[in-house]
């Protein structure tokens, strides 16, 4: 067993909560796609929180990077909306669905209107 999952009694639903939750880096929309590269190999995170105005208003992941924007592009033209997150007490079957629809490799964890941080994809599988 991972030492990250704790053990549950027989039945009990695993939840986004029991998953490790990594911190995520937050980043102007101004900043360039080479700045924001830059920062993600820094803070090794696939995953880039986009703020606009004090807003949390989008993602950033690998996808974008691997996309041949112009290094001066601004990361608000190659985020995606903030459109899914997950909760903690989200079932991880659930988040597994949540992640086949947004076809995406991590999601962001929000409670209260606070994000947490983020789940991947592979976590949400081994679990």
């Amino acid at each position: 067993m991972s030492p990250f999952i704790k053990a549950r009694p027989e039945g009990d639903t695993v939840r986004v909560g029991d998953l490790p939750i990594r911190r995520i880096p937050v980043i102007p929309a101004h900043l360039s796609m080479d700045a924001a590269r830059k920062v993600a190999v820094l803070k090794q995170s696939a995953l880039l929180l986009v703020e606009r105005d004090g807003h949390i208003v989008g993602t950033i992941d690998e996808r974008a990077f691997a996309t041949n924007y112009h290094l001066a592009a601004v990361a608000a033209a190659a985020m995606t909306p903030l459109a899914t997150c997950l909760r903690p007490a989200t079932p991880v079957s659930e988040a597994r669905e949540l992640f086949v629809r947004a076809r995406a490799a991590i999601l962001p964890v929000v409670a209260g209107g606070f994000i947490l941080g983020a789940v991947t994809r592979s976590d949400v599988e081994r679990s």
